[in-house]
């Protein structure tokens, strides 16, 4: 493994943000009457909250 390489994947960033972006959007969207740009800025931030959580919980399960 060269140090160009990085040491954890992005698949669960990937993932956690797509799942959260999801689920967030149209919850905030329809259920507490957001509006839709309001909804997907919301959204959004969740998911960026979500990556990060699942960056620190991969670093952490890797021992790095």
């Amino acid at each position: 493994m060269s140090d160009l390489e990085p040491s954890l994947s992005l698949a669960p960033s990937i993932g956690a943000l797509v799942v959260t972006f999801l689920i967030i959007t149209p919850v905030a969207g329809t259920l507490l009457g957001f509006n839709w740009t309001q909804a997907v800025l919301i959204g959004g931030f969740s998911g960026s909250v979500a990556v990060l959580s699942a960056w620190l919980t991969a670093r952490r399960a890797g021992g790095d």
